[in-house]
Formats: C-alpha cells, structure tokens, sequence
C-alpha cells in the first residue's frame, strides 16, 4: 500500500536526488546524463554544482548553481536555499557535492532531510556510486547510519568502469552483494541495484566538455574535431544501454 507521501509525491512530480561515492566513481558522469535526459524530455531541473574544487556541472550547464564561496557556512547557507527554492518552485533538483563533503550529512542531521523533504510532497532519493572497493561500502555506510540519509528510494549503482582489468565484470560485485549487511539492508527496504554501463570514449566527451547528445550529433569546442562515426555510435549505444540499466528505477529520477 501507498504512502501518503508518496501519493503526494507522485502527484507532484518532485524528485531531490543526491548522488554520492568516493573519488572517480562515476556520480558526475551519470548526473550529466540524468540532467540531460530530464531535459529533453521537457522536465524542469534544478542542477546544483557543490564541489568547489572541481566544478564539472558548471561547465556542462550554464544554470548550474554554485556555492558563492568555499567556507563551510557559505556552503550549508547555499544549499538550505536551494532546497527551498525546489519546494517553493515545485521543481526536482540534483546535488552534486565533491567526494568526502559533509554539507548535506549535516543539514540532513540538523533538519530530518528525509522527512522534511517528504512532508512538502518530495521524493528523495540517494544513489550511492560503488565499485568493487570494500571502502566504498564503507563510505555508503556513513549516510545509513542512524538512518541520516536513508529514504526507502536508495539506489546502489555498481559502476562497471571502476572494475580493475583483472577482475571478471561478471563477478566483480558478486561477493560485495552477498556479504555486506548495508546493501541486504536497502533492498529490504524497497532500494534498488543498477550496474551502470561504461563508455569507451568518455574522456573524448570530456575533452570537448559536450553533451552526450552533442557528441552524437557531432559538435564540438575548442577547435577539436567532432567525435569520428565510431565513438558517435558507441555514445548512442551507451545512451540507450543507460536507459535500460536505470529502467527499474526510472520513477525516482528527475
């Protein structure tokens, strides 16, 4: 049976999702791709680029909103007021904070996020980025404890680019699905595992700092030549395999 929060929450549409993981575990990356596709499928989305060491949103999306300073206080300051502004503009947000920040564990303490969110009709989501690392468990770890941040829309992603070349694909998770408590805790509860596909020639996107669909299409900056015919295909691939990877749990993305 329904919730009515979460009745709520699909009438309005409203989703606060917050990628977290360590270093170069993909969170950046898939948050480019789910921006672009709320996007082009016409959903309104407020991008919030918090790593003020590197600010990768900010230069794939001119509207990204930054902190205006890097002290803590103009951090947390900065992000209290984009979660009102989502509630107020009835708008999903996407938070991107840099590996090891520790803003939204505090708001998330100091407040209840999780119910905060819930009682203005939003639907948070956290979707950790994993690769076969018991460390990265461990960072998972640290947002369910004490349930800090654990809505029952927890999303696992094991992120096949992070698999070292001598370890099978096939089994790369295999003994971190069985053994660990943490993710037997979020699939009892209603979360979710995806296993996020890799594409080949990211750093080429990167180099031109292009959207998915632009490197398709066969833009480029920088005086670079578009991506050749080969890479466009491996990119179009990629998106379609995105698509069926994040199927499951397509209603709690933006």
């Amino acid at each position: 049976m329904r919730s009515h929060d979460e009745d709520q929450t699909a009438e309005t549409g409203q989703i606060f999702l917050f990628p977290t993981g360590r270093g170069n575990r993909g969170k950046s990356f898939f948050t480019r791709w789910a921006v672009e596709e709320a996007r082009n499928a016409g959903k309104e989305v407020i991008v919030a680029d918090g790593d003020c060491t590197n600010q990768t949103l900010s230069a794939y999306f001119q509207d990204a909103s930054a902190p205006p300073s890097a002290d803590q206080v103009s951090i947390t300051k900065w992000f209290e007021d984009l979660v009102q502004k989502q509630i107020e503009s009835r708008k999903s947000l996407i938070v991107d904070f840099g590996a090891g920040d520790r803003t939204l564990k505090h708001v998330a303490h100091e407040l209840s996020l999780v119910s905060f969110l819930q009682n203005f009709g939003v639907q948070p989501v956290a979707i950790h980025f994993v690769g076969p690392d018991t460390d990265d468990l461990a960072y998972l770890q640290s947002f369910e404890t004490d349930s800090l941040f654990a809505p029952d829309a927890t999303i696992i992603v094991f992120n096949q680019f992070c698999v070292p070349p001598h370890i099978p694909q096939a089994t790369a998770f295999s003994d971190s699905i069985a053994e660990s408590e943490i993710i037997r805790q979020i699939l009892d509860r209603g979360g979710d595992i995806v296993v996020m596909p890799t594409l080949g020639c990211a750093h080429e996107i990167e180099r031109r700092r292009i959207s998915f669909m632009g490197a398709i299409d066969g833009e480029t900056k920088d005086d670079l030549p578009p991506l050749g015919l080969i890479d466009r295909q491996r990119t179009r691939m990629w998106r379609d395999n995105m698509k069926k990877a994040f199927a499951t749990v397509q209603h709690w993305l933006p």
